[in-house]
């Protein structure tokens, strides 16, 4: 395939290179998802979601960076860059798996975990989709994956509604006005050489942005104090935050969202509340029934979206993060529901996430080097949090692609490194969808948690049902 003369590169963002920097053999850093279509299309002649990959051919213009690998440059000496991939072909991304009899559930997740724990080939674009068939009842799975590099989970349903429709019909976009071909890929000297004397548009536009984001009028330095204070206390030492290995393992709860709405109106919280109410009543149940010290706090990292109106839709990172203290030990629900929206609250307050923010925004100046290292820190078990939990709303109407209605979205989050368990929750068309990932040789018991988390959300549910 012939390129253009013209080098062409888009540099990542420093927060998007971060994960890069932070990936480990172990702990790869991409989003997975596992959706659950119905068999059939609802529209005669409709290709289904066996027809992916030829929606994706129809519709992969509109998304360009799905054709655009990472260029590294030796010794980190700036960050990578997105260039064309020249060699890019649609069937390395788009895979096919069968099911072994008898295609249950524990087939399918073991299936599912296998395709999570390899790391993305970083020779070709961050993404793969894998469409499994052999289910009981004829469902078709597709497992969907995509570096953290690439997109942001918090955001990420912004991509996917270029694959998924909102009716049967669904829609076919114009083609684009002439046939895509790789652009030149830039030499390490082009990219270097910039650096070196710190000039151009970037470079003065990223100077310019320093009074912006260091007006110490608009700073938030007491959601500044509070982010410094808990990255460097010491978290909580529990059974699960050891240094993993390359297994997963994997369970899913569904919860009609309906539930935390109600918990929302009793409580006058949100419904994120009430989601880690639920999370901290699972995690008291599970360290009790393992015989574990209780802990009275659990430490837990939760990304929050930062994104504006005028970014929805794009690519890249745009997530900071809060990170609280969900209260495990031995209280009643409803205390245990009060205590979070307290702290939730003195949390937006003091605007911690924003603050989160303005500190990874120092990223943008900081030498990548610099940031390696920064990333290596993510294995420090000294520091952070001891458990991923994120959050994301999804649309509370049906998708569909090629006309297969689109029946469950079951979210899973990378591991990070010290953190062998993690919690990603999605709500779609009227319920929330909990996906646990493990480490299995840390967590070998994440079905018991599931159970135990499932009695904690019918018990939270049971504090708003009439009579």
């Amino acid at each position: 395939m012939a390129a253009s003369a013209q080098p062409f590169y888009e540099p990542l963002s420093a927060r998007d290179a971060w994960f890069l920097y932070a990936e480990r053999a172990h702990t790869p850093l991409d989003l997975g998802t596992v959706y659950v279509f119905e068999g059939e299309s609802q529209v005669p002649g409709g290709r289904g979601a066996l027809g992916v990959e030829e929606t994706i051919k129809e519709r992969i213009h509109l998304v360009p960076r799905y054709r655009q690998r990472i260029h590294r440059v030796p010794l980190n000496l700036v960050h990578p860059v997105w260039v064309d991939d020249p060699h890019f072909d649609l069937g390395a991304h788009v895979r096919r798996e069968v099911l072994a009899p008898p295609g249950d559930g524990a087939t399918l997740r073991r299936l599912v975990m296998r395709i999570l724990a390899r790391p993305l080939d970083m020779r070709r674009p961050l993404w793969e989709m894998t469409v499994i068939t052999g289910l009981r009842g004829g469902r078709v799975v597709i497992v969907n994956r995509a570096h953290h590099a690439m997109v942001d989970g918090v955001s990420s349903v912004d991509i996917l509604t270029l694959l998924l429709d909102t009716t049967p019909e669904g829609f076919t976009p114009e083609p684009p006005a002439e046939e895509w071909k790789a652009r030149a890929e830039p030499s390490n000297w082009q990219l270097i050489r910039p650096a070196l004397w710190n000039f151009g548009p970037a470079a003065k536009a990223q100077r310019s942005r320093v009074p912006a984001i260091w007006n110490t009028r608009r700073l938030p330095w007491t959601g500044l104090a509070n982010v410094g204070r808990k990255i460097v206390t010491p978290r909580p030492d529990l059974f699960f935050n050891r240094t993993i290995g390359p297994q997963r393992t994997g369970r899913g709860l569904k919860v009609p969202l309906a539930a935390f709405k109600a918990l929302k109106e009793r409580f006058g919280c949100t419904v994120n509340d009430a989601v880690l109410a639920v999370v901290s009543e699972g995690l008291h149940r599970w360290f009790k029934s393992r015989g574990e010290t209780v802990p009275e706090k659990v430490r837990v990292f939760c990304p929050v979206s930062v994104r504006g109106d005028d970014s929805r839709g794009r690519g890249g990172n745009q997530i900071s993060g809060m990170v609280l203290e969900l209260p495990t030990g031995d209280l009643p629900i409803d205390e245990r529901l009060r205590r979070i929206k307290v702290t939730t609250g003195d949390l937006k307050r003091t605007r911690q996430a924003i603050a989160a923010d303005k500190l990874a925004g120092l990223a943008d100046w900081a030498p990548p080097t610099l940031l390696v290292l920064a990333g290596r820190l993510m294995s420090n078990p000294q520091a952070g949090a001891n458990i991923n939990v994120t959050n994301i709303p999804g649309p509370q109407f049906p998708l569909y692609s090629g006309g297969a209605q689109l029946l469950e979205v079951w979210p899973f989050a990378p591991l990070y490194p010290s953190m062998g368990l993690g919690v990603a929750i999605v709500s779609y068309n009227g319920d929330a969808y909990f996906g646990l990932t493990a480490d299995p040789g840390i967590v070998p018991d994440v079905e018991e948690f599931t159970r135990l988390l499932n009695e904690a959300a019918a018990d939270c549910a049971a504090l708003v049902t009439p009579g």
